[in-house]
């Protein structure tokens, strides 16, 4: 009887307990303000778009257009481009279906990015000349994007750039395998959409407040924000059933560029084991990423390949090193 009287008090206890966590949550996420976005709106062809600008405005000066990577929102690249603007007009934004950008129903492949970037470049009057700094899939946009508005693009710079081949790189098995994880993690989706109305982020950035910095604070607290008013995950999963398109249609516009100032920016640590176990090893996985950032370099007669080191796939966008390099096209843009 002793026994049961104490796992009867211990199972109170814990529904006590898992109770409070998730009401905690739920006043945590009820309780999120909104927030105004640092930059302007603008209405793409009735879509309400965020574009971001910073730094000196100068005529002469090409500007540089951050183009985020798969799942991300603009202000994970507020560092980036805080570095960036010391020296020139720099911009980033929120695709459709991201931060404080509106959804447009369009599929999210890479054809699409790159027109909803031109529409809204067009309606904010920015005509060029622009250096494109695409971060993961950004990459192929920006490849997409120099190849349909040469006029415009000064300049590119792949930031751990996705590459159209990486996949088939490894044979069938392996491109198979990676699709069906992706179909997998799609599946997995309304796990992760529950967790978010529970509150677990909102409750996350709370407890966080007091152990991060201001900087990491202001973003845990926009995070928060998205999540709650605006959360990306209906276009996180349209990148993902889009992948393979956007991998044809980045293949379209893999072709020489002739001398225009490229550099591709590969992290030195790749972290390859989320890969599927099919086939080739992490050394040869990773071996193979920084063959594809050269390939990129090479689409060019003036351009670069860099590794930055002590980075990974997201760390790199946070280095200072990234901005120098970044910003060392602006001399060869200038020559021309």
């Amino acid at each position: 009887m002793k026994t049961k009287r104490i796992l009867k008090y211990f199972g109170i206890s814990i529904v006590i307990l898992v109770g409070g966590f998730l009401a905690a949550g739920q006043i945590a996420y009820h309780s999120v303000p909104m927030m105004e976005p640092p930059g302007k709106i603008y209405s793409v062809e009735g879509t309400d778009m965020h574009l971001y600008c910073t730094g000196p405005e100068n005529d002469s000066a090409p500007i540089i257009i951050i183009i985020t990577g798969a799942g991300t929102q603009s202000p994970l690249y507020y560092n980036l481009q805080a570095n960036l603007s010391e020296t020139v007009r720099t911009c980033s934004y929120d695709r459709a279906g991201t931060g404080w950008s509106e959804s447009n129903g369009n599929p999210a492949d890479a054809n699409n990015m790159s027109d909803e970037l031109y529409r809204l470049l067009q309606i904010a009057k920015i005509d060029g000349p622009i250096i494109l700094a695409g971060h993961s899939l950004g990459g192929i946009v920006s490849l997409i994007y120099s190849a349909e508005h040469e006029e415009q693009v000064a300049g590119i710079a792949f930031i751990d750039s996705s590459h159209y081949n990486q996949y088939d790189y490894f044979g069938k098995e392996f491109s198979d395998a990676v699709y069906k994880q992706n179909d997998d993690l799609l599946s997995s989706f309304w796990l992760i959409e529950l967790v978010s109305k529970l509150g677990i982020v909102s409750l996350t950035s709370l407890i966080s407040e007091d152990s991060e910095s201001e900087s990491d604070m202001n973003i845990q607290g926009m995070y928060a924000y998205f999540d709650r008013w605006t959360p990306l995950y209906a276009t996180m999963k349209s990148e993902i059933v889009s992948l393979q398109t956007s991998f044809e249609q980045g293949k379209e516009a893999h072709y020489f560029r002739e001398d225009l100032p490229i550099i591709s920016l590969s992290a030195s640590d790749h972290d390859a084991s989320f890969f599927p176990k099919t086939g080739p090893s992490e050394q040869e996985i990773r071996d193979a990423i920084k063959s594809f950032h050269k390939d990129l370099a090479s689409l060019s007669s003036d351009g670069r390949h860099v590794v930055v080191e002590g980075t990974d796939h997201m760390s790199i966008i946070q280095n200072e090193k990234t901005a120098e390099h970044i910003l060392s096209l602006i001399p060869l843009i200038e020559e021309k």
